[in-house]
């Protein structure tokens, strides 16, 4: 059995690389799922991206062993990470990173990933709008009660920093039994136990900043994105990411209903607005 995988530790381009797997391993082999691998002259962690390779190599490695079955990555982060890799022609480890650190890895292989439980999608059925919807707020209503009236049940409500989280918070406070906050200030261990929490889907609404859209969020119908022109990118490993873009991708590999809200709207959303990628919401 060959499978694809990309190493944390390197990759070509925006392509994976092909390994062998023995008949011992290949029942325990999932997409998302983590394994070692030798990479150049050392072992290294590989996520699993396919199962299926039509090309097999000159000479193949095999990989050593899986370090757990869980798959990690969401199948649709895995697709994103490529399609992200070929836009901004960026080698697609670095993608993965974005998505998945290697400290998290190891933080949750010492815990045994027994913080994680395994993905079950809800049961019920999502129907999934064509187009991303944009709402331009303009109404006498505050800007954060019409949020407030999409906070639902299975909703991400993504705002652009932790100030203007805050001033809706002062607000409406959030009930923890069913809202999980996240600021944007965070210890390393806390991060990782936020990641499992929403890995999880503990809690039915998540309200973090830009950050949540590279975690695992298996477990919800909505993103709910605020628009911010002062807050468009992200710089890593030399390379300024969009959030908007990175969103876009997600929405193109994902069942969500995504929404963007925006009181001052880019004059990119506009454009992806009247060029019909975007949909115009009224409430």
């Amino acid at each position: 059995m060959f499978i694809e995988v990309i190493p944390f530790g390197g990759s070509i381009d925006n392509k994976w690389l092909t390994y062998y797997v023995r008949d011992e391993l290949a029942i325990n082999i999932r997409i998302g799922c983590l394994v070692e691998v030798p990479f150049r002259n050392v072992v290294d962690y590989a996520i699993v991206t396919s199962l299926e390779n039509l090309e097999i190599p000159e000479n193949p490695k095999s990989i050593i062993r899986v370090v757990t079955s869980v798959p990690l990555p969401a199948s649709y982060q895995i697709r994103s990470i490529f399609e992200i890799s070929s836009y901004y022609f960026v080698h697609a480890h670095h993608i993965l990173s974005l998505f998945l650190s290697k400290s998290l890895v190891r933080y949750l292989e010492k815990k045994d990933f027994s913080l994680l439980s395994p993905q079950v999608k809800n049961e019920k059925k999502i129907t999934r709008d064509d187009s991303v919807g944009f709402y331009h707020h303009t109404s006498n209503e505050s800007f954060f009660q019409e949020i407030q009236k999409q906070a639902i049940d299975r909703t991400v409500i993504v705002f652009p920093d932790d100030f203007s989280l805050e001033a809706y918070l002062r607000i409406y406070p959030i009930n923890s039994e069913t809202t999980l906050c996240i600021p944007d200030k965070l210890t390393e261990t806390k991060k990782y136990k936020a990641f499992c929490s929403i890995y999880n889907g503990e809690k039915n609404i998540i309200i973090w900043t830009r950050r949540i859209l590279y975690y695992n969020l298996s477990h919800y119908d909505r993103i709910l994105y605020i628009e911010d022109s002062l807050h468009k990118s992200a710089m890593r490993f030399g390379h300024t990411y969009k959030h908007l873009e990175i969103l876009r991708k997600i929405f193109q590999n994902s069942n969500f209903n995504i929404m963007i809200y925006s009181t001052i709207p880019s004059i990119e959303s506009m454009y992806l607005l009247h060029s019909g990628i975007y949909k115009k919401l009224n409430w």
